[in-house]
């Protein structure tokens, strides 16, 4: 990537741009800036838009994360000054942060708004969507954080400035959240190609709140915002209650989720001689691709073995490091001899599972 630029004499006699070359040009393509723009229109006074601002911090994110603080020598350093047309001088923490304040007022209708234009300029579809929500641990004195209202009220459904932010509490412990922690929960929808994982849209939920609370938000307001024609929400065990097949079913929507299989054990007795089966695989797409390019690397891998009318569990797990039940590393010559047995039991048993349609 090459540029003119005309404008006083700077000291430095080059910038290397990286991968600001690959950046730039992405989301100039994405049209972040002027998204943002859209709904956030600048004061008359202001001296730059926070779209321009804005997308200059996703760059940075990017790049080569670093506080706001240091935004400014980071832009100076790889020449985003030039590209974005912000002396260095003026990207300053507060500009930063004012403009990440506007950003919360607006940020469900922006997701949405980029999520949109991606998906047509790309050619993205969005009629598959995996969810999974995640917990962030948050250190350091919140007690003006407040518990917010409910999400939805009737028909009316609430975001942008109309929702305050998700209360940072004390969750229900877990192995890497101690007991006293503070939390909140951030759900991401993805899209998952042969290309790995597209965040689409996201929100964040108390740290109190479990799964399916964060299911039925999200849900609620991708129909809000994104409208979308035709659904299905893949999510894990922790998002499946029958509310949640209820919300997708009343909007002609379809779900993939993960269950006991003890809640539906009768059910499927009653049932499985009308059920339809199809092949599925326990390995995700970069696993597979590795599989048939014989990279057998430090990855885990999952075994199952194929039954009839019953999902097995993973018979064994494989990774760069393999412990023993008392935590003690497992020697180098053992670990080759459970490549070994590993690379033997794929032969024997395939990855595979089967699911009723």
């Amino acid at each position: 990537m090459s540029i003119a630029w005309y404008g006083n004499q700077s000291a430095a006699e080059s910038c290397n741009f990286g991968s600001l070359a690959v950046v730039w040009p992405l989301l100039d393509r994405m049209n972040v800036a002027g998204i943002i723009n859209r709904h956030l229109p600048a004061d008359a006074q202001a001296e730059f838009e926070h779209g321009s601002v804005l997308s200059l911090l996703i760059a940075a994110r990017l790049y080569n994360p670093v506080a706001l603080v240091n935004v400014a020598g980071w832009a100076g350093e790889s020449g985003a000054d030039i590209l974005w047309d912000i002396p260095v001088e003026k990207i300053t923490d507060d500009r930063l942060g004012k403009s990440l304040d506007a950003f919360f007022t607006q940020r469900h209708s922006i997701l949405a708004s980029l999520a949109l234009h991606i998906a047509d300029e790309f050619s993205i579809p969005l009629s598959e969507l995996h969810y999974d929500p995640t917990h962030i641990l948050l250190h350091g004195a919140y007690e003006q954080s407040e518990a917010r209202g409910d999400l939805q009220e009737g028909e009316h459904v609430r975001s942008d400035d109309d929702l305050a932010p998700a209360h940072i509490t004390q969750g229900r412990p877990m192995s890497d959240a101690p007991k006293d922690v503070q939390m909140i929960h951030a759900g991401l929808c993805t899209l998952v190609d042969e290309f790995g994982a597209l965040p689409i849209f996201g929100h964040t939920v108390a740290g109190n709140q479990n799964g399916h609370t964060a299911v039925a938000e999200q849900l609620a307001l991708l129909k809000k915002h994104l409208h979308p024609p035709e659904l299905t929400m893949i999510s894990d065990r922790g998002t499946f209650s029958v509310g949640h097949l209820l919300r997708l079913s009343d909007s002609g929507y379809h779900a993939i989720a993960a269950a006991s299989w003890d809640d539906f054990r009768s059910l499927f007795d009653e049932q499985w001689e009308k059920l339809t089966w199809k092949e599925a695989t326990y390995l995700s797409l970069e696993q597979q691709r590795r599989r048939t390019q014989g990279n057998l690397g430090p990855v885990a891998i999952l075994f199952g073995t194929r039954v009839v009318g019953k999902v097995c569990e993973a018979a064994g797990v494989v990774g760069g490091m393999l412990r023993r039940g008392g935590g003690e590393t497992v020697g180098r010559r053992s670990w080759r001899k459970a490549i070994s047995a590993q690379r033997e039991a794929t032969q024997r048993c395939r990855p595979t599972l089967l699911y009723a349609a």
